[in-house]
């Protein structure tokens, strides 16, 4: 199985979801059935886009782009895993923009992942060089099961610069964080991916997929991703 994970951060409101989805659906892409698209979202947009789209019957997986690394009690403004677990099935940890601008750490990372598994919720746990294998020591200290989280390796220098990494160093990345978990978790690329690169990642023998940033916020763009790995 391959994986196309849309990450629209923090845009579109909820009138602007439901549009997308009308785009997407017009669109009619081929959804393969070896490849499973998820389309991580702000919490605002959550429920009605479940509605949605098993309305239209759109075979994409919702998923949420952070969770609080708190239990459920009094933290007022925080979303918690337990209150996503009714509405998504992934969500999205660690994400370099989350590092640099809210000071997250590794360890904040490990519990929210934590959280995650103890609510039926796969964590997507995002990666880069500097901290690679601090976050995957990290994971292993708090007693998580890595076979039941996905891994996304996102060069910082890659991300929204529309210059994305050479498909064969990725590889060598990717399978480098596939040896330090014994290769029991999917491992993906992220960073400037389109249409025209796509392939050229899925394609590598230890990337699993890819994390899409601006091109998941265009419902053609997007279709032509999911389009070009038929």
């Amino acid at each position: 199985m391959k994986y196309v994970i849309g990450n629209w951060k923090s845009n579109q409101n909820l009138t602007e979801s439901l549009i997308w989805i009308d785009g997407i659906h017009a669109l009619k892409p081929k959804f393969p059935a070896d490849i499973a698209i998820i389309l991580c979202l702000p919490f605002t947009d959550i429920a009605a886009f479940n509605h949605k789209i098993a309305d239209l019957n759109i075979p994409i997986i919702t998923g949420a782009q952070d969770v609080s690394h708190l239990a459920p009690g009094k933290h007022t403004g925080e979303i918690t895993a337990n209150m996503l677990g009714e509405l998504v099935s992934y969500c999205i940890v660690g994400h370099s923009e989350r590092r640099r601008d809210f000071n997250e750490t590794s360890q904040m990372v490990a519990e929210k992942a934590k959280l995650l598994l103890e609510n039926s919720i796969t964590p997507i746990v995002c990666l880069d060089l500097p901290y690679l294998d601090e976050q995957i020591k990290e994971l292993f200290q708090n007693n998580i099961d890595v076979s039941r989280c996905f891994f996304v390796y996102e060069p910082i220098a890659a991300i929204g610069t529309g210059h994305p990494l050479d498909p064969v160093e990725a590889n060598h990345t990717t399978n480098q964080i596939g040896f330090l978990l014994d290769n029991v978790a999917p491992v993906l690329y992220g960073g400037s991916v389109t249409a025209d690169n796509v392939k050229s990642f899925v394609d590598q023998s230890r990337i699993d997929g890819v994390l899409v940033g601006t091109d998941s916020l265009e419902p053609t763009l997007f279709a032509g991703i999911i389009n070009s790995l038929i």
